[in-house]
């Protein structure tokens, strides 16, 4: 039975706990709003994210129905959210990168709101940084009714400018769980912004699961429970060999994944090359095709170029636990590693100040 609990805050407000059951009868309050009035909702949406079920109970907090809703962000770094956004009604406002470029324009837009939007009366401010304080505050100077909309945890607090009134919706439900139609494009973005951050080829698995929650507020875990009940999260990667390849030396070891692409036009990984990744090396030519599938990965973006020799041994010891040095030990071939590229006819090496770089024929 859903039920509201109100509290006393040192005598100069209250808050108010709405259960997610309670929000839903409530939506018939919103209705009763005077139709020629109407609220506006500002989203900083690289600070605080609103699912559908949190802006269907926003629009019980306020009195006037939500017309108009306007988010800010860079949207190039922000998955396929502003599609999804657009699709719910909102106007999307795109800013460069940087920290505070979202907060400012929405400060810079929403202290206007007065003489953009006549018919105005409530406006809802959706974020949890402080700096927002201050567009409130100017806004409430112009007549109208500001709820501050932010995140505590896992709960969404509103604070009533005009009656001092909290209120909180407990997010206690269990979380929306995509589909694997949404879930794959969803992983694959943040292996590619990982590896181009850290210029490898393999990603460690728990930080593209830490990612993975700090975005979009669901475990791997979670997701793997709905659509493969009683399977370990790295199972739903292990049943999608087309998009993913996972890599552990042992069960005890970290697993890493990286994404499966092939380029049919290049100098791709096949099948049959990309599965030698995974087993052992056995042969001078075997060793040689690994080297050139990690310089091809490590330059995918531009083919060509030259790279150091160094960040080719790193990978190679990421992805099978020990270095080249060894490797070519126990293949009982003399000689350093850089004897060894010389060696080979895939590569051409040259000389800098910083030392040997690498490039694949």
């Amino acid at each position: 039975m859903s039920y509201a609990k109100t509290t006393e805050l040192n005598g100069s407000g209250r808050i108010t706990e709405i259960q997610s059951s309670e929000a839903e009868q409530m939506l018939v309050y919103a209705a009763s709003g005077n139709k020629t009035e109407v609220a506006v909702l500002l989203l900083d949406a690289e600070n605080l994210q609103i699912n559908t079920e949190t802006e269907k109970f926003l629009t019980t907090v306020c009195t006037c129905p939500i017309q108009i809703k306007i988010a800010f962000a860079n949207w190039c770094g922000m998955s396929k959210l502003d599609v999804e956004l657009h699709g719910r009604g909102y106007d999307l406002i795109h800013v460069p990168v940087g920290k505070d470029n979202a907060d400012g324009k929405m400060i810079a837009f929403g202290s206007s709101i007065h003489e953009r939007y006549p018919k105005a009366r409530e406006v809802l401010v959706c974020s949890s940084d402080k700096v927002m304080t201050n567009l409130c505050n100017h806004l409430r100077q112009h007549g109208l009714t500001v709820y501050q909309v932010s995140q505590q945890g896992e709960d969404i607090t509103v604070l009533n400018s005009y009656t001092d009134q909290l209120v909180r919706r407990s997010n206690n439900a269990v979380p929306e769980i995509p589909d694997i139609s949404q879930f794959i494009p969803q992983i694959k973005e943040l292996i590619k912004a990982e590896q181009k951050r850290t210029h490898s080829y393999w990603i460690n698995l728990a930080t593209i699961s830490q990612n993975y929650k700090d975005k979009y507020k669901v475990n791997i875990t979670q997701v793997a429970a709905k659509h493969l009940p009683g399977k370990k999260a790295r199972e739903i990667f292990v049943n999608y060999p087309a998009e993913f390849v996972l890599h552990q030396i042992d069960l005890n070891a970290p697993v890493y994944i990286t994404l499966f692409e092939i380029d049919p036009t290049k100098n791709a990984v096949t099948d049959s090359a990309a599965k030698s990744q995974l087993t052992s090396i056995a042969t001078k030519l075997q060793l040689e095709q690994v080297l050139k599938n990690i310089v091809n990965k490590l330059t995918s973006n531009s083919p060509g170029i030259h790279i150091n020799i160094n960040l080719v041994g790193g990978e190679f010891k990421q992805q099978y636990g020990k270095s080249i040095t060894e490797q070519i030990k126990s293949l009982q071939l003399s000689g350093s590693f850089i004897k060894f590229l010389q060696s080979c006819t895939s590569f051409k090496l040259k000389k800098t100040p910083k030392g040997w770089e690498i490039a694949v024929k």
